[in-house]
């Protein structure tokens, strides 16, 4: 517990207002900011009918599902984006790098609807340093990148963009007879479509239990999601070519607890080339 004693009225609003000033002040670690609302705090912003894509002045990503009065369907459940740079050990195992939230940087302004592709630039543990470009092409969100120096870290480096859903984290499968007939109802739909490098697809359905890492365990190139969650939201991630996208390893357990897609590019690839496409309709 903190105890605060002020000796004169006027040194209680000078103190007030100087931490105010202060809280306002962006770190060193921010981006510049939209100053606007629904933007405000976001570096980069694209908006659309369905779901906004929000890139905050720390680095942060996000789609933000919307009503149709514009309002986010669920403030505490956006669709997450995250950037992580991967290390592989010379045993084969691999390594998350700490992103150094000190070291966010952009040569662009703060911008809603960038109508050119915006890069940020950051450093990792080993002052390794990575970009991030970010563009938009025929509605959908385009995510690449590249390490551009590797300071001291001699194995292998790999930048990783993974999406997170979890469109029913406040309805799930239920507690009573009830619920779960009333939930498997409302889900029994919803699945995710893929398409396989070798020209086959497949379908995982979401009330199903299973890991599908291991269930598609070579990756595929392109998904569909759709879901009565996230306002019934259809999602199309697509993969460029000669790269491919996968299911993140969180063990066996029904689709509908939520699951992530991530997509890898590889030290010297061309970001302008590859790309991972994120489509919402």
């Amino acid at each position: 517990m903190v105890f605060l004693i002020v000796m004169k009225h006027s040194f209680t609003s000078l103190a007030i207002a100087a931490f105010a000033l202060t809280a306002a002040l962006p770190t060193r670690a921010d981006l510049p900011m939209l100053k606007e609302e629904p933007w405000l705090g976001s570096f980069i912003a694209f908006k659309d009918r369905g779901a906004r894509f929000l890139l905050s002045s720390k680095g942060n990503s996000m789609f933000e599902p919307l009503k149709r009065d514009g309002k986010p369907i669920a403030v505490t459940n956006p669709v997450k984006v995250k950037f992580d740079i991967i290390e592989t050990l010379p045993d084969g195992k691999t390594v998350r790098k700490k992103i150094d939230d000190d070291f966010y940087t952009s040569d662009s302004p703060a911008v809603l609807d960038p109508k050119e592709p915006v890069t940020i630039r950051g450093t990792i543990t080993g002052d390794a340093k990575f970009e991030i470009t970010v563009s938009e092409d025929k509605g959908a969100v385009c995510l690449s990148g590249r390490i551009t120096d590797k300071g001291s870290l001699k194995n292998p480096l790999h930048l990783a963009i993974s999406i997170d859903f979890l469109p029913y984290k406040y309805s799930s499968g239920g507690d009573t007879d009830e619920q779960k007939k009333k939930f498997k109802k409302k889900a029994r739909r919803d699945e995710i479509r893929l398409d396989l490098d070798n020209r086959e697809r497949s379908k995982l359905d979401f009330l199903d239990t299973m890991n599908p890492a291991k269930e598609i365990k070579d990756g595929f190139i392109a998904a569909e999601v759709r879901t009565k969650g996230y306002g019934g939201l259809r999602w199309n991630l697509t993969a460029s070519e000669n790269s491919k996208l996968r299911f993140e390893d969180k063990g066996e357990r029904p689709l509908y607890e939520g699951f992530s897609i991530y997509w890898t590019i590889n030290e010297g690839a061309d970001p302008a080339a590859e790309k991972f496409s994120i489509k919402h309709n």
